[in-house]
C-alpha cells in the first residue's frame, strides 16, 4: 500500500482545493435548487445586517472563491462593515494545517488508485487535465474520484489572492477574533458519503464538460458582480434542464452540500450574533433561497436588511 505524504504533494494545489471546495463548485457544477424559485427577498445582494435586539448588528457576505480583481477590489459599503467588526468567520480556517488535514482525505489509502475505480479509458482523458496543476499521472491517480472533480474545477489563480483568503488575511492584520463555521472533516464528509457509482458519473461529466469551463465561470462570475444571487441560481437550473441526467446527483448534492450544511452554519453562527458586530463571510449561494442562510436567521426572529 502507498501511504500518501505532503512531501509528494504540490502545496499550492492543496490550498486551490481547500478554498475552492464550497460555492464556486456548488455553482458552476451541480445546479443547488430542488425546484425553480419564486422570487425571494433574498434575491439580490451580497451585503446583509443581521440584528436583534440585546447585541450590535453582524453582517453577513456572499464570496465567491476567486482571486479576480472585480472580485476582490471590496466596495467602500462591505470594507466599512469590515473594518468595524470586531470578530470574522469563514466557512472553514484557510491555512496549513487544514491543507494538510485535507490533503490525506483526496487520497486513497486503502491500496485503490483512480486510474483502476475510474478505469483506464476514463483516466487517459483526466491525466492531461492535471497537466496545469503540476500533477503527473503518477499523482493523479491516488485521487479519491471527488478529490479529483473538485481540483479539475478549479481556477488557475494564486490562493493567496482569493477573496475568502484576501479577508481573513486582512482580519488578522486588524486584530480580530477568527472563528470557523465548519471542520475540513464536516466539508469533505458530504463527498466522501457520496456512493463511489455517483461519484464517477460527476466525474465524467466533469471531463466531458471541462472545455466549457471557462465560459460557465464568466456567467457565474457575471451574475457575482451584479449580486445577483437569483441569477447564480438560474444558471445552475439551466446547465440542469441541458443535462437532466444529473437530476439524482443535484438532489444528493443540495442536501448534503448545501441544506445541511446551512443549518448547521447558521447553529454555529449563534454565539456571534449574540455578542454582535461580526463579520461572517461564507459562498454567496449560502445566503440565497428559502432554506438559505438569511431565510433560517429571518425565521429564527433576526431583522435582515440589504446594505449592498
Amino acid at each position: 500500500m502507498r501511504q500518501f505524504s505532503l512531501r509528494h504533494f504540490d502545496r499550492p494545489a492543496a490550498t486551490r482545493f481547500l478554498i475552492g471546495a464550497c460555492a464556486l463548485v456548488l455553482a458552476q457544477l451541480m445546479p443547488v435548487a430542488a425546484l425553480i424559485h419564486a422570487q425571494s427577498p433574498y434575491d439580490k445582494g451580497l451585503l446583509w445586517r443581521i440584528e436583534k435586539a440585546g447585541a450590535p448588528a453582524s453582517h453577513l457576505f456572499g464570496t465567491i472563491h476567486l482571486a479576480d480583481k472585480r472580485v476582490t477590489t471590496l466596495s467602500d459599503a462591505v470594507r466599512k462593515e469590515f473594518d468595524a467588526a470586531s470578530s470574522f468567520a469563514l466557512e472553514v480556517a484557510l491555512d496549513h494545517g487544514n491543507v494538510a488535514v485535507l490533503a490525506t482525505r483526496m487520497m486513497y489509502t486503502d491500496g485503490r488508485n483512480l486510474a483502476v475505480v475510474a478505469g483506464d479509458p476514463l483516466f487517459r482523458k483526466i491525466v492531461p487535465l492535471t497537466s496545469d496543476l503540476g500533477l503527473p499521472p503518477d499523482m493523479a491517480r491516488l485521487f479519491k474520484p471527488w478529490a479529483m472533480v473538485l481540483l479539475l474545477q478549479m481556477p488557475q489563480q494564486d490562493p493567496a489572492d482569493v477573496l475568502d483568503f484576501i479577508l481573513q488575511r486582512l482580519a488578522t492584520e486588524q486584530g480580530k477574533a477568527l472563528f470557523s463555521l465548519e471542520t475540513i472533516d464536516e466539508q469533505v464528509a458530504a463527498f466522501e458519503k457520496m456512493p463511489e457509482k455517483e461519484q464517477l458519473a460527476l466525474l465524467r461529466h466533469v471531463v466531458e464538460t471541462h472545455h466549457e469551463l471557462e465560459a460557465q465561470r464568466e456567467h457565474l462570475l457575471e451574475a457575482y458582480l451584479q449580486r445577483d444571487l437569483g441569477r447564480l441560481w438560474q444558471i445552475g437550473e439551466a446547465e440542469l434542464a441541458q443535462r437532466p441526467e444529473l437530476r439524482p446527483l443535484k438532489q444528493l448534492f443540495d442536501q448534503r452540500l448545501l441544506y445541511d450544511r446551512n443549518v448547521r452554519m447558521a447553529e454555529r453562527m449563534q454565539p456571534l450574533l449574540k455578542t454582535g458586530s461580526a463579520f461572517i463571510a461564507v459562498g454567496a449561494l449560502h445566503i440565497y433561497g428559502e432554506r438559505g442562510l438569511l431565510a433560517l436567521l429571518a425565521r429564527d426572529g433576526y431583522r435582515i436588511t440589504r446594505v449592498y
